[in-house]
């Protein structure tokens, strides 16, 4: 799937691309936004549930890139912006690692590859959305954000050894293609990951500090 992944992960760049360039009313980002993560929570969860292929060992929302997303949802029901400043260090980052690496094994279902697309689309279109309006972030929020992760990875720490699961992949490598292949055993990955995920948090907050 690595090979075939580069090519969808590129069609849907070239989407993205589109709607930035072509569409200026982020309003009309904001309802196919919306609809779209409608459409991607329910397909996934209920088609797991029905078919009885649901693990909550695997299929909670508890990854950074679907915590985000589902924060990112939650903003919008709500007509919220309280959590801007975390979800747009979270949204740029996590949609490209999402479209040049990929988590799944050979044998994940169809519907997960779906919502792995559908996601990390979603991320990066809401990050199109709120730096074509200009949204800007503080040192503050950026520190605080950065805080509330480390808090959040502690969390999913514990989480993973309790009912043995691999959240964050805090375990052990994630499987699929992708560059933790290629970087050092447990503790070696995940620390390279960390670091990859700060240089991303500084390089999106430098980014939107272009706004101001």
């Amino acid at each position: 799937m690595g090979y075939n992944h580069f090519i969808i992960s590129g069609l849907l760049s070239g989407v993205l691309y589109l709607l930035y360039h072509k569409v200026n009313d982020t309003a009309i980002l904001s309802k196919v936004l919306k609809w779209l993560l409608i459409f991607n929570f329910v397909s996934f969860n209920a088609t797991l549930l029905l078919s009885g292929a649901f693990d909550y060992k695997t299929h909670l929302p508890i990854h950074l890139c679907y915590l985000t997303e589902l924060g990112i949802f939650l903003s919008i029901i709500f007509k919220s912006n309280i959590l801007y400043p975390w979800l747009a260090l979270n949204a740029l980052g996590g949609g490209i690692t999402g479209f040049t690496n990929s988590n799944l094994s050979e044998n994940a279902l169809l519907i997960e590859y779906l919502h792995l697309y559908l996601s990390h689309f979603s991320l990066i279109l809401f990050f199109i959305i709120i730096y074509l309006n200009k949204f800007t972030i503080s040192r503050y929020a950026f520190i605080q954000s950065t805080i509330f992760n480390a808090l959040l990875f502690f969390a999913v720490c514990y989480f993973n050894i309790l009912v043995e699961s691999n959240y964050w992949f805090t375990m052990h490598r994630p499987p699929g293609s992708n560059l933790a292949q290629l970087l050092p055993d447990w503790p070696g990955y995940l620390l390279g990951l960390i670091s990859i995920g700060l240089f991303s948090y500084y390089f999106t907050f430098k980014l939107l500090l272009k706004n101001k």
